[in-house]
């Protein structure tokens, strides 16, 4: 297995590994990560990376050169001026790498600690600017088939000001069939499905909540179930950062089993190992990969 070459400066960013993982051996890496929305954890990660004197140019150079979601909704924001407001609460320093290597990994953790922050702790600048729920509020109406044209006249409003940024960014709201759409026009409500209840925004679940792409997960457990490396990617999300690698790993571990097994195959193609339909030679996205959790 090639060795990861990740710069220290910055090192808990995703993408380190994303491109190291890409031109190794480790050409199982599913190719949709740079199809997907940014993560918002992973992005206030990076901001406190930033914030605790990170390199933006590292950032900006994945950012440019390869497309990563994450480091470009990073890059927009440090430029915006958007800061880590609670940067006491943090250190960045060297810890131990429990993979097993001799050399320890840079990361953003609680001080006095060497536990990883999941960047859900991190307040933002920017989010004394607008109320979580009305934004998300908005965004479930948009994801359910309001025109965008009907909020471009409330620019005065902070909340949908937002909405309609994060719009514009690709992010949707994932759990829509919980809830229904009742009126017309100006009287349209979002309610929970079957009520005349309104929708509580905090319950309102967006496809940026996650710290992972859940299609890089599916992949990735695919491919440990067809005979990839268990510890290469508990070592890789150690070293990394990489909370899909992570995440695959405890799928593995609590017992989470692929339903559509028997029609994947793990291969060699031009030089590449891919996970792909049996009988074919093209890479398959994760999401084909069904769940026994579905």
């Amino acid at each position: 297995m090639q060795q990861l070459k990740v710069p220290l400066c910055g090192r808990g960013s995703s993408l380190a590994l994303l491109v190291a993982f890409i031109v190794s051996d480790a050409a199982a890496q599913s190719a949709d990560w740079q199809k997907v929305v940014y993560r918002e954890p992973q992005v206030r990660y990076l901001l406190t990376d930033l914030s605790l004197c990170g390199n933006p140019e590292l950032y900006r150079k994945y950012a440019g050169e390869e497309h990563d979601p994450d480091s470009i909704q990073t890059i927009k924001q440090w430029d915006a001026g958007v800061r880590v407001v609670n940067t006491n609460a943090f250190d960045r320093r060297w810890v131990t790498n429990i993979a097993g290597l001799t050399k320890p990994v840079m990361r953003v953790v609680f001080r006095g600690s060497e536990r990883t922050i999941t960047g859900s702790e991190v307040l933002l600048s920017s989010d004394m600017n607008f109320q979580q729920g009305p934004m998300r509020v908005v965004l479930a109406d948009l994801t359910m088939g309001r025109p965008v044209s009907f909020y471009k006249s409330r620019n005065g409003d902070s909340n949908v000001v937002e909405a309609l940024c994060r719009w514009a960014d690709g992010v949707r709201a994932v759990n829509t069939n919980s809830f229904q759409a009742l009126g017309q026009g100006r009287e349209r409500r979002i309610v929970y499905r079957g009520t005349l209840k309104p929708v509580d925004g905090s319950r309102v679940a967006l496809n940026s909540d996650p710290a992972y792409p859940e299609t890089n997960v599916r992949y990735f457990l695919a491919d440990i179930y067809l005979g990839g490396g268990l510890e290469f990617y508990r070592k890789v999300a150690q070293e990394a950062h990489e909370m899909g690698c992570l995440e695959a790993v405890r799928r593995w571990e609590s017992g989470i089993r692929i339903t559509n097994l028997d029609r994947l195959e793990r291969k060699t193609v031009n030089g590449k190992v891919l996970i792909t339909r049996k009988g074919s030679e093209k890479r398959i996205n994760g999401m084909e990969v069904a769940l026994s959790t579905d």
